[in-house]
């Protein structure tokens, strides 16, 4: 017996499952006739984790296999036993070595089905992603059981807080499938319970610009007994979970919204680590959102900023230094035409007025509609300089502004 429990004790240094095994043979916990079941086991074992991972026909593989082995049972063990030597000896005594070995993979399987974010995504866990995970934490990087359990104890908080979102978004009247972000749907609903008297729902776009004018103010401040009030049927854990993410909010998040150049439409749409979220609502005027985040571009488009022809006008008359707006007089487009042909567009004041006064969530598509659609167009159609083919009537020009604008002219004046 000795020299088939020195074989076994010969692998990475003193394993936990070595330590166990040595401790229950000393202590007479283990007789012979368990060790030599326990080696049988074990020779099964590795031919098994060979197999699956490779092949027991080669020697490389089974010499892997057996440190997989090791580990797993190590892991497994350890965490089971508390680190306790008689209690894991014990095990080894009453249990099949291979019941130690999938308790390892077991541990490892579930610990890669638990969320890793707060993205409402699922966890899906395909057999050849099982596989690469498994191959990874017992080989190329074996896990720890102090790794393992600091892993967890992050995903559980992932779990935890997905979780907590679901009880949130239920409360408050949000489908599952509506939202994809848990943190950002508390991070809104800890701004609805924040602003006194708003209602108990998350928000649309525009109400969420009308809360954030409220927790703006630097009187405004949590009512406790409101917060408590909505907290009153949720469980213990959910409401130790809103009290912390109503402290982060009040910490960091209200100091960002206080800020003198936050706006709501930069918390929505623009670069932040800090994402909220908003309620698509069928029943909301799309443009009413643009008119609270966005005046003057909705005062220069009339609201009509989805519309090619005025967003044209727009664009062009920006680019000649003309005054802005939605509709285009004959006047003005001989002016376009007569400015462009004299000193061409100034595309960095169509790309500066978007960036300051378009809403932040369609200046990236207005900036490519002018930059590759409207200039390159524009440029093509105003331009005088084929010889062969003279507009110095601006026939052509007039013609094709009427066409491409909110032109006010009847089509054939000049």
């Amino acid at each position: 017996m000795a020299t088939g429990l020195s074989g076994l004790a010969a692998y990475d240094g003193r394993p936990f499952f070595d330590k166990a095994l040595h401790h229950g043979v000393k202590q007479g916990m283990i007789a012979p006739e368990r060790l030599r079941v326990i080696q049988a086991d074990f020779a099964k074992g590795i031919v098994q984790i060979a197999n699956y991972f490779g092949t027991a026909y080669l020697r490389p593989d089974l010499e892997l296999a057996v440190r997989r082995m090791v580990h797993l049972m190590s892991l497994y063990l350890e965490e089971f036993s508390g680190g306790d030597l008689p209690r894991a000896a014990a095990s080894l005594r009453d249990s099949s070595l291979l019941s130690h070995s999938k308790g390892g993979s077991d541990m490892l399987k579930r610990l890669q089905a638990m969320p890793d974010s707060s993205l409402m995504l699922g966890n899906t866990v395909s057999p050849e992603s099982q596989r690469a995970y498994l191959d990874e934490k017992t080989a190329a990087h074996p896990m720890t059981l102090a790794e393992y359990r600091a892993e967890r104890a992050v995903r559980q908080r992932s779990q935890d807080t997905l979780d907590f979102s679901l009880w949130l978004a239920k409360k408050m009247g949000v489908a599952r499938g509506d939202y994809d972000d848990a943190e950002a749907l508390i991070r809104s609903a800890m701004l609805v319970l924040f602003v006194d008297k708003a209602a108990l729902t998350l928000p649309t776009r525009s109400a969420f610009v009308h809360l954030l004018k409220a927790a703006k103010r630097p009187k405004a401040k949590l009512d406790t007994a409101r917060f408590q009030a909505f907290l009153a049927d949720a469980t213990a854990a959910f409401q130790q979970q809103a009290e912390r993410a109503m402290a982060r909010f009040i910490e960091q998040d209200l100091a960002q919204i206080r800020a003198e150049d936050t706006t709501a439409d930069r918390l929505l749409y623009g670069d932040t680590a800090q994402p909220y979220f908003v309620s698509e609502s069928l029943d909301e005027d799309v443009s009413e959102y643009d008119r609270l985040v966005a005046k003057e571009w909705q005062r220069v488009t009339r609201g009509e900023s989805d519309d090619p022809q005025v967003l044209a006008t727009v664009f062009l008359l920006l680019a000649t230094g003309l005054p802005p707006k939605a509709t285009l007089l004959l006047k003005d487009a001989k002016e376009v035409t007569r400015i462009f042909r004299s000193s061409g567009f100034d595309s960095d004041a169509v790309l500066a007025f978007v960036e300051q006064n378009a809403p932040e969530s369609q200046r990236a598509d207005l900036r490519r509609a002018w930059s590759d659609d409207i200039r390159r167009e524009a440029e093509d159609r105003l331009a005088d300089t084929d010889p062969n083919w003279p507009d110095s009537y601006m026939e052509r020009a007039l013609a094709y502004l009427h066409g491409a604008c909110r032109a006010t002219w009847k089509s054939g004046r000049r």
